[in-house]
């Protein structure tokens, strides 16, 4: 009896050991997995922000606009980051709302894509003319990417809306559309010109065949689509 009272005991106390250790064990593992997880979120975070700097030293964030977030993603199988600055009156922002974002390559930071919805853009005024729109797009994209005027052929030149909601209203912005082909990689991008000038718009590096191949990460209805 007594020699098994002591195999018993010992047999609980090496379960017990197996589970101390095994708890020992897991709980490392979770503080390396923390850990790891934490270093690649630093990464991240200094990547975007690299990214981000470079981006605004070309382009400007529109007055009473904070930064909203961003997202990382991938466009033309190239990864990307899309940052997204909204106002701070919650009846117009959120996804439909006013917005300005923008696209920019994680490893080259080239910008791809801007936005800017803004009730500013309201239909119903006056648009600069073909000959404005060319001119106010030809200094933007050369501050934007030198270069890259001279690359496009113009398609046309005409009036563009886009919708969103102000005040849980739909609402109409019209601005002219600069649209161009690539032929040195056989793509599409354009330019919207608003009402007072400003850009509402600009895309490149648009892949089409019988339709938009490209991911749309500046147009919100794409997003809800996908529920991102």
């Amino acid at each position: 009896m007594k020699r098994i009272r002591i195999l018993v005991t010992s047999v609980a106390i090496a379960a017990i050991t197996v589970i101390v250790v095994t708890f020992a064990i897991n709980q490392k593992s979770n503080y390396e997995v923390k850990k790891m997880q934490q270093h690649e979120l630093k990464n991240e975070e200094e990547t975007y922000q690299i990214a981000l700097d470079k981006a605004l030293e070309v382009i400007d964030i529109p007055e009473g606009y904070h930064f909203k977030e961003v997202r990382s993603g991938e466009q033309n199988d190239v990864d990307v980051f899309v940052f997204r600055y909204e106002k701070e009156n919650l009846d117009n922002n959120g996804l439909g709302g006013e917005h300005y974002s923008f696209t920019v390559e994680q490893e080259s930071h080239k910008i791809i894509g801007i936005t800017w919805m803004d009730q500013r853009f309201a239909s119903n005024q006056q648009l600069p003319s073909e000959k404005r729109t060319e001119e106010i797009v030809q200094v933007f994209l050369n501050k934007i990417q030198s270069g890259l005027f001279g690359q496009l052929e113009n398609q046309w030149i005409r009036p563009h809306d886009e919708d969103i909601k102000v005040n849980k209203e739909a609402l109409t912005l019209t601005g002219m559309k600069y649209k161009c082909y690539v032929p040195e990689n056989d793509s599409w991008a354009w330019v919207i010109v608003g009402p007072d000038g400003n850009i509402m718009a600009f895309e490149q590096d648009i892949k089409w065949k019988g339709g938009r191949l490209t991911e749309k990460w500046l147009h919100d209805s794409w997003l809800l689509e996908r529920q991102l």
